[in-house]
């Protein structure tokens, strides 16, 4: 069958460019840091979760059908991880639809693709818990001073009123999965940034970064970016 030349073309670099310009304009982002960890922080954090996705192979056994659902598990309850759902409703990553799971519970993570702690879950086997993921295609991520140390393998950081994010190479070094060199690139250390952003920038709605992101996708696609 002759190609629709009404159809743009899918461009694999190009969607890798731009998920790396999202994360940039992440990372470049302030949030209402008047306003404390509270709604506007977490949406932002949505965002990266989001892009995580768009820079992580996971194994084809993680899935039961190429129709399958990434699943994102939130553990922890409460205003923070409703702001996490809202802003990521209905999302897609690809082809796959991203599913939203919040618990309490560390009962079944390892059925998840990714596990997100909130900083509000405090649990002193978390350690344990980590450990019992190891060897899982499970991409954990948390919030708090200790948890690359503790086995983690993504650890959010706030530097003045950004966001930015720590990676642990050799705790994502398993299970077949494959983390882009641009997204670990763009990690920070522990005591400076890969990549530092000093640039004074006009404050963004957080509201409404992963629809913005989501819109320039769809713009980006028109265009034969993606």
């Amino acid at each position: 069958m002759a190609p629709n030349p009404s159809q743009p073309k899918t461009n694999p670099d190009g969607k890798r460019i731009f998920a790396v310009f999202a994360l940039l304009f992440l990372l470049c982002l302030p949030f209402g840091a008047a306003h404390g960890a509270g709604y506007e922080e977490y949406e932002l954090k949505a965002g990266f979760l989001y892009n995580f996705f768009n820079f992580i192979k996971w194994p084809d056994r993680s899935f039961d059908s190429p129709k399958s659902p990434y699943i994102l598990v939130i553990v922890g309850n409460g205003e923070k991880n409703r702001a996490i759902e809202h802003a990521l409703h209905n999302s897609t990553v690809g082809m796959r639809p991203l599913k939203i799971i919040t618990t309490n519970s560390v009962e079944g993570l390892d059925k998840a693709h990714m596990v997100f702690f909130l900083e509000s879950y405090k649990n002193p086997d978390l350690a344990k818990v980590l450990a019992q993921l190891k060897g899982k295609p499970v991409i954990t991520v948390g919030e708090e001073k200790n948890f690359i140390t503790l086995g983690g393998d993504i650890n959010f950081v706030q530097k003045g009123a950004k966001i930015k994010f720590q990676i642990n190479p050799a705790s994502t070094e398993k299970a077949e999965l494959k983390i882009s060199s641009r997204l670990l690139m763009l990690a920070v250390g522990p005591e400076q940034s890969a990549i530092d952003y000093d640039r004074p920038l006009r404050a963004t709605s957080p509201s409404t970064i992963t629809s913005n992101l989501r819109l320039n996708q769809e713009t980006a696609r028109d265009h034969g970016i993606l």
